[in-house]
């Protein structure tokens, strides 16, 4: 694993240390998106009146 990562970081021309911190932020946006996931909270939908105009309703998604 070691020697792939000096190759690809000489492939590119860049420090090893810079792919290693590339490696290290993914781990930890892992970890951090596994402890708190995303979840929508509002919703939107649009529909047209009587007369055609636009009707744009926010509501919130009770979870």
């Amino acid at each position: 694993m070691l020697e792939r990562i000096r190759e690809i970081s000489h492939l590119l021309g860049v420090n090893p240390g810079w792919i290693w911190l590339m490696i290290g932020l993914v781990l930890l946006l892992l970890i951090v998106k596994s402890i708190y996931p995303w979840k929508p909270e509002w919703k939107s939908k649009k529909t047209e009146d009587k007369k055609g105009n636009v009707v744009v309703t926010h509501y919130h998604i009770d979870i």
